[in-house]
Order: structure tokens, then sequence, then C-alpha cells
């Protein structure tokens, strides 16, 4: 197992409300500012914001520009665009998701099975392109990526791969996942909310084939999940059930 530590961080500073204008001329500085405003609770979630009009005359750039950033923004269920009607940050509490996708340890407590974790590895690194659009970030952003399997009895239940962000929220030393799994630690001491997930069918390869004893190339279904904190992304996980995998949602 590899155990990579990482510098500790501090979650992004409040900005002042003043904002004169500046020159931000990349749609990636524009989302980055939109999202520094939105993590400082100067436009915290519901809130409207500046049109895209006015926010290219306050960054000194097109109009252009700042629609890009939007939509990607929009994109990541980080704000809502709406004709006539604006652009709002979402609103976490009316995006919580209504299909309740419990956390591992209960889906495999629930068969009436023995829960068995392990850490795989840990490293700081840049991410991949869904890593990178999913918690909107830059090429040169460094994440913190967990690498998990879980054990149903002595056969493989899952395995997974989480993006963290250390620059949205303080990450613990990575040595604390041997003990405990990223989405388990991210519910306990955060007030993060499940705002996008997607199920899908994939290949497995990798860590995670080796992890669910499959040739590479078997097909999975997989899962990836986005938590959000104040309507910013933090984390994004990709979870790999074998084939035959049932998935029940309960009410």
């Amino acid at each position: 197992m590899l155990i990579v530590n990482h510098e500790s961080s501090s979650s992004l500073k409040s900005r002042s409300s003043d904002h004169p204008t500046k020159r931000l001329n990349t749609w990636q500085a524009i989302r980055a500012d939109v999202l520094a405003r939105i993590k400082s609770g100067e436009w915290p979630p519901g809130a409207l914001i500046p049109t895209e009009q006015d926010l290219a005359i306050e960054m000194g750039c097109a109009r252009a520009t700042v629609n890009r950033a939007l939509r990607e923004l929009a994109n990541s269920g980080i704000i809502q665009r709406r004709r006539k009607v604006g652009t709002r940050v979402a609103s976490t509490s009316s995006r919580r998701t209504t299909l309740n996708l419990p956390v591992i340890r209960d889906e495999i407590e629930a068969l009436g099975a023995e829960y068995l974790y392990a850490l795989i590895e840990v490293e700081m690194r840049t991410g991949t392109e869904g890593a990178m659009r999913a918690l909107q970030v830059d090429p040169d952003h460094v994440l913190m990526l967990v690498k998990t399997r879980y054990m149903a009895n002595s056969d493989p239940y899952c395995c997974e791969a989480i993006w963290l962000n250390p620059q949205a929220v303080d990450l613990p030393d990575p040595k604390l996942f041997e003990a405990e799994p990223p989405q388990e630690w991210l519910t306990r001491h955060l007030p993060v909310q499940q705002t996008r997930f997607t199920i899908l069918a994939d290949e497995a390869s990798g860590a995670c084939a080796a992890s669910l004893g499959l040739e590479c190339g078997t097909p999975v279904l997989a899962i990836e999940r986005v938590n959000s904190m104040d309507a910013v992304p933090v984390s994004f996980a990709r979870q790999f059930y074998p084939p035959q995998h049932r998935l029940v949602f309960d009410d």
C-alpha cells in the first residue's frame, strides 16, 4: 500500500464584497472567481448572480468568455441557468437527490454479510478529465486520489476511486483512510450533500480489475458520485461493482 503525505491546505478564503473592475481573460479564471465567491458566501445557495454582461464588464473580458465559464459550472450542477429568469447558485436543499444511495458499509451489512474494507493507495496528483470536470479545477490543480476495496465476507463487493479537493476543504492525514473510508469521513465531519450521481456501464481495468478479481475489460456497473458543500464540489467518486450486482433504492 502506498501512502503519499500531502501538505496541509486551508479552505478557500473569504473575499471582499467589493470587486473593482479587473481583467480575467480566460474562462478558467472567471470560473475560479465565481467559485471563490460562492465558497466565501458572497453568493450563497439560491442567490441570483450578476448577468453575463455585468460580469464581462466587471472582469474586463468578452461576454462569450463569461458564457463559457458559466456553462461549465452549470453542467456540473453548481449553478442553474434559466432564460428570462437569470443564473442562480444551486440551492443545496432543493437539489438533494430523491434517491438515497447508502454508504457501502450499509449495503454489505444489509445483506447479512461481514463488512471488510481496505485502503489500496493514496496519491497526490492532477485529476483525470472526468475528475477535473466534476470538481471544476484546472490541469495544474493537485487533488488527492484515494483507492479502496470493499469485501462482503470473502467476496469482492466494490472498488472505489475517489478524488478529493484539498483547496475546497481541509483534508486529514491520508493514514486516517486506512481505518475509515473517505465517503464516511466526509459525511461524518462535513455538511456535504450528494449533488449529482450517474449510473453507467464500464469496463474493469488496472487496480479496479485486480481488486474485484476480474479480467481487464470485464463489464462492470459503475456509479459516479459528486459531493458538494455550499454548492461547491469537494469530492468525485467512481465506484465499480462486479457483474450481476443489483442496485436497489429504498424509500
